[in-house]
């Protein structure tokens, strides 16, 4: 099926005269995106309905940030850049060895045949193929109207919608045991095996608990392995059905089917080792990194740079050590008093220890809990809410439903969420300092209004 004549220029010009182009984005103009908007808009307004979605007449396949990818055109010509199964994978753009098989799972899906694939075959082909890819999304901007291509349609109700994204064999990859993506990221998106990319709309440009960097930061970090469409806003309603429906599946994971999955490769003696290792930290020091030490910025995350630090100095870390300038400058920041000394270790040993941190002190999923009741009392004594009510209150001014409805996945998660409430309060101590729990539950009644 593999084209072994090399793709050129002229070769796309004529898939171009005589097929069209599935897969390009009319909306990456920024014209396109503004008028796209405005017609959405009007649609919903016209027949006043809440929920509607962007569709393209010719780009049934509509790819968005990952658009230079691959291109399909209607008469089954696909064209990738994914790299040879042969060539060892580059740690720079890290590129995944299932890249083609996941885009022909996509296409298998969604029924569309290839007949015919022009894909690099060794490394020097990896640009030229990523060059022609651009070069045909331009082509494509070129050919098409985005006015009289592109057009409204109501978002189907949600038993259709729920029905039609796990039809043929669908499968609901943030919830499957095959894979390998935390947990966390169903409370905001979900991405199928077709290539579906669906994110909550209340994560559209909201910042704190529903904040739209917690999508960008799972883009960047898992879903350049995977092939994705164009992403989709939905109700939060849809996203929490599409994970209802998932749980009738054989392939889907619970949380602990998750942990038990990070641990498989980590055999029984090893286990033993590294929690013996992890007793002894604890033994005569305390973690002083169960949150992220910077409130304004999520660099010195214990996530993001994969370290803890001890009251006694010591930094274990997977990545960083006393000449890492950057890094250092930080620490001597938040933790002036200490004298610092490195000791390298494994990732699955630092997820272990944050892991196990709560059985030896407070960990961040108690604090973020002890921080919501306390401001939960301080709102009943300034207001006429009972307790009940009080906690309600400050679950749904933090993001959640209520308070019944909080749900913190692990340590990593609370620390999250710990970091959107510290940036919550401090943008409302910017219009009342005196009192920062008065400016939020104003903006929480006008916003109930």
């Amino acid at each position: 099926m593999t084209d072994t004549n090399s793709l050129n220029y002229n070769i796309i010009e004529q898939l171009f005269q005589n097929s069209a182009c599935l897969t390009y984005n009319p909306l990456e103009p920024t014209s396109a995106w503004q008028y796209a908007k405005e017609l959405q808009q009007d649609f919903e307004k016209k027949y006043n309905i809440k929920h509607s979605r962007v569709c393209s007449k010719t780009a049934k396949l509509r790819q968005g940030k990952y658009n230079a990818r691959f291109h399909y055109f209607a008469d089954g010509t696909l064209v990738h850049c994914s790299e040879p199964q042969s060539f060892p994978k580059s740690e720079m753009y890290r590129r995944d060895t299932e890249d083609l098989e996941r885009i022909m799972t996509a296409l298998k899906i969604r029924r569309c045949p290839v007949n015919k694939i022009y894909g690099p075959q060794n490394q020097m082909d990896v640009f030229h193929y990523s060059d022609f890819l651009r070069y045909i999304s331009t082509q494509a901007l070129l050919k098409y109207s985005y006015k009289e291509d592109l057009y409204i349609e109501p978002l189907p109700n949600k038993e259709d919608f729920v029905r039609d994204c796990f039809a043929n064999g669908n499968i609901l990859l943030t919830a499957s045991k095959d894979e390998l993506l935390p947990p966390h990221c169903r409370e905001f998106m979900a991405l199928f095996a077709d290539g579906r990319y669906y994110v909550s709309e209340e994560y559209r440009s909201r910042l704190g608990v529903k904040n739209y960097g917690k999508v960008s930061r799972f883009d960047a970090d898992y879903l350049l392995h995977y092939c994705v469409m164009a992403e989709e806003y939905i109700p939060q309603d849809y996203l929490d059905a599409l994970y209802k429906e998932a749980e009738k599946y054989e392939w889907f994971a619970s949380m602990s089917d998750f942990t038990a999955k990070q641990q498989e490769h980590i055999n029984a003696d090893d286990l033993i080792k590294m929690n013996k290792y992890i007793d002894n930290l604890f033994q005569k020091r305390t973690c002083l990194t169960v949150v992220n030490p910077d409130i304004g910025s999520s660099f010195m995350s214990p996530d993001f740079q994969q370290y803890a630090v001890f009251s006694d100095g010591l930094v274990v870390t997977v990545y960083h050590d006393e000449d890492d300038k950057p890094f250092m400058k930080s620490l001597k920041k938040y933790f002036p008093d200490l004298t610092f000394r490195f000791e390298k270790i494994s990732k699955e040993y630092l997820e272990q220890l944050y892991r196990r941190l709560p059985e030896f002190q407070k960990g961040a999923t108690t604090i973020y809990v002890e921080m919501l009741k306390q401001k939960a009392r301080k709102l009943k004594r300034m207001t006429d809410l009972t307790h009940i009510e009080a906690l309600d209150v400050v679950a749904n001014i933090a993001g959640w439903h209520d308070w019944r409805s909080i749900k913190i996945e692990d340590e990593a998660h609370a620390r999250e969420l710990i970091d959107a409430e510290k940036w919550r309060r401090n943008l409302a101590a910017d219009f009342n300092a005196e009192n920062p729990l008065e400016e939020e539950y104003r903006r929480y009644l006008k916003h109930r209004k």
